[in-house]
């Protein structure tokens, strides 16, 4: 009888699911053509008893529609107010037990099954009781109050299916939101790790080339063409990251970092990197060492920086440590480590594989671990 959309609390929802519920609804009017059989079986209509039943039938109708209008479930005094309707059309001769058909079917309304069931069988019994009452066919009303489960039965199984549909549809929207927004995540990360770095790079050069400009322009030309060539290498980055098909090489980056520090003028010192070999995996460590080497640059301000790699037995690399002395140049006391962005970034970005992220002081600076499982 209800449509499935009805069940379902979906406050807001109601362009989505009630167009189809008040299709359904419509179509179940059917079972009015039954009302007028006995008439067209034994031609004992007249004209009281037609105007009546029609007028029966439009207070009905109202019933029937009001939670469509109302935008709510049907209740209890629908329910009851659709029995009395077929009590009181009794003397029509029509089949008015058709109303408690649809009454019992209204009770799959109900979120809970014990009060649907109090209600069919108070329904039924008030069937019963009326038919006794009236002196009419006990098999007649047998066969209403069967009928009238059976179509409950159909409904309450509409209701449940409606009900998985729609969550199945919700979701499939909640994993699509959750899609959008883990890939906007990873696109924010990887713009600021890609345009973090590069910018860091790009201003280490710059502010080197004006330097040596009037004293060395040869190699301010060449710190100019590593500027534009880095500037080159960023666009075509993003428009990976952009397009998700960025896989960082750590060898590469090693030469990066190298290369950056270099015009920061920093010392770099690597450990363990002789047999290093490119993994899948190795992406996420190599996006950890670009971020961390930017943040030594930008905020140590260090005179050395070491880099070491753990790897294991076929040198797949399974650590790295970025260490700086900053802090033993910069004059300044340890502070407890600040994420920024960069940093939560990247301790998501490991964590999403597996690995982890620490943060520690040093005696001379602070020390970045990033691990991950091979």
């Amino acid at each position: 009888m209800m449509a499935q959309e009805t069940f379902i609390p979906l406050p807001g929802s109601k362009e989505d699911n009630w167009p189809s519920f008040n299709r359904y609804r419509v179509s179940y009017l059917v079972y009015l053509l039954i009302y007028p059989i006995p008439w067209l079986i034994h031609g004992s209509a007249t004209v009281p008893a037609v105007l009546f039943s029609v007028a029966a039938l439009g207070i009905f109708l109202l019933l029937y529609f009001a939670p469509y209008r109302n935008d709510r479930y049907y209740g209890l005094p629908e329910i009851i107010f659709t029995a009395l309707l077929g009590f009181a059309t009794s003397w029509t001769q029509a089949d008015w037990m058709v109303f408690n058909i649809y009454a019992t079917a209204m009770c799959a309304c109900f979120q809970q099954p014990r009060q649907a069931l109090l209600t069919i069988l108070g329904l039924q019994g008030a069937l019963f009781g009326f038919v006794w009452l009236q002196d009419k066919s006990m098999l007649h009303a047998g066969f209403g109050a069967f009928f009238s489960v059976i179509t409950y039965i159909g409904t309450w199984m509409q209701w449940k299916l409606g009900l998985q549909n729609l969550q199945l549809r919700k979701a499939q929207h909640e994993i699509r939101t959750l899609a959008a927004t883990a890939e906007r995540e990873r696109i924010a990360r990887d713009m600021h790790d890609l345009l973090g770095h590069s910018l860091t790079v790009i201003s280490v050069k710059a502010e080197l080339a004006t330097r040596l400009f009037e004293t060395q322009p040869d190699r301010a030309q060449r710190e100019l063409q590593d500027i534009t060539q880095i500037a080159r290498t960023s666009l075509k980055e993003v428009r990976e990251a952009v397009t998700g098909m960025n896989g960082a090489s750590l060898q590469h980056e090693l030469d990066r970092a190298r290369k950056a520090l270099e015009a920061a003028s920093i010392s770099l010192t690597v450990h363990h990197a002789e047999h290093l070999a490119d993994h899948p995996q190795s992406s996420v460590l190599a996006m950890a060492l670009r971020e961390a080497v930017t943040n030594v640059i930008r905020h140590s301000g260090a005179r050395n920086c070491t880099i070491s790699f753990d790897c294991d037995a076929q040198g797949q690399p399974c650590a790295i440590r970025i260490e700086d002395d900053g802090t033993s140049h910069s004059g300044r006391s340890p502070a407890p480590p600040q994420e920024g962005n960069g940093l939560r970034g990247m301790r998501t970005r490991l964590a999403a594989a597996g690995g982890s992220l620490m943060l520690s002081h040093t005696p001379r600076g602070l020390r970045l671990t990033a691990s991950i499982t091979p």
